[in-house]
């Protein structure tokens, strides 16, 4: 059958989560696999992701895949979806792939960027995307500390109590915190991720920079314990960036942009 990509873009503020759940909760999985079996008019049996965001976690350039009987009009079915959807949900691009790929289980890299609007007031227009802090963060201490996360560690100590993950290792390219203005950027590239895994290391590096942790992260990483770590950061300052591929599939998507850019 043909397997058909979708590159979403959400913000994640009204929903519970991607993964479908009883009903009378709202996902976006549910949602988008409703609005797809509205525009293709068939019964679609599962739509794939990357990775299952947390309710509140918004996402830049998510990858979804599902399979059905005939290739629809691609341009009309990403037009569609986003209109049905319009504001929370769009579909960026759309094109077919080979039947063996899943969005998940193909995945080589995923990047997350976590935001902190780092000023006296509150955000406004930025209300729903930030974490708003005010007050002394020590940002040297952040950002030696996030380079420690580098490489390949057990993190045990950074994943939710109820993620079902075999095994806490995960190897990690980059992690390195930016001062943008007012703003703070705390950006994560990795093999993959722990369920809430992304926010526990950003508020451990944010207690980190208050004071309100002695023991250090290298210390934390070693010790494989969640109750040793920070509390939680917010879901609103979360943002799945973008997800790496095989080259053949990363040729597909990058030939797509310059021909939209054509258009």
């Amino acid at each position: 059958m043909p397997n058909i990509l979708l590159v979403l873009e959400y913000n994640g503020s009204r929903f519970n989560g991607w993964q479908k759940q009883p009903r009378g909760t709202r996902t976006i999985q549910e949602e988008l696999h409703k609005a797809l079996e509205r525009i293709v008019r068939e019964k679609i049996r599962v739509v794939h992701v990357s990775g299952r965001t947390d309710a509140g976690v918004h996402a830049r350039a998510q990858v979804a895949n599902f399979e059905v009987s005939k290739v629809p009009d691609l341009r009309r079915l990403a037009h569609s979806v986003s209109s049905f959807l319009r504001g929370e949900v769009a579909v960026l691009r759309a094109f077919e792939v080979p039947e063996s790929f899943h969005a998940g289980d193909s995945a080589l890299r995923k990047c997350y960027a976590y935001t902190i609007l780092h000023r006296d007031t509150p955000a406004v227009l930025d209300w729903g995307r930030v974490w708003h802090l005010h007050g002394r963060l020590d940002l040297d201490l952040m950002q030696r500390e996030a380079a420690v996360l580098l490489g390949v560690h057990d993190f045990s100590s950074f994943r939710s109590s109820d993620c079902s993950r075999k095994t806490s290792v995960r190897e990690i390219y980059r992690s390195e915190v930016v001062r943008e203005g007012e703003y703070l950027k705390y950006y994560v590239v990795g093999s993959g991720f722990l369920k809430q895994m992304v926010r526990n290391l950003v508020g451990t590096l944010v207690d980190r920079a208050r004071g309100r942790l002695t023991r250090s992260m290298a210390e934390i990483l070693e010790l494989r314990d969640r109750r040793m770590a920070g509390v939680a950061a917010p879901a609103c300052g979360l943002c799945l960036e973008w997800v790496e591929y095989p080259p053949e599939i990363m040729r597909l998507l990058q030939g797509e942009e310059r021909a939209n850019a054509r258009s």
